[in-house]
């Protein structure tokens, strides 16, 4: 059980990790004040980035 636990705590130490790599820009854009950058194709098609709202 012991081992149970501290895997899956190091998993999810592994996926701050990973998710904080991947939107370092946009981290860095909403600390300093700066435009947040373009979202790539891929990301406005799955999660419907930059659609108008009805």
């Amino acid at each position: 059980m012991k081992d149970t636990i501290r895997s899956l705590i190091d998993i999810c130490i592994i996926m701050c990790a990973v998710f904080l790599i991947i939107h370092r820009r946009v981290i860095s854009a909403a600390l300093t004040g700066t435009p947040m950058p373009e979202a790539p194709e891929w990301h406005k098609k799955c999660f419907g980035c930059g659609k108008e709202q009805k």
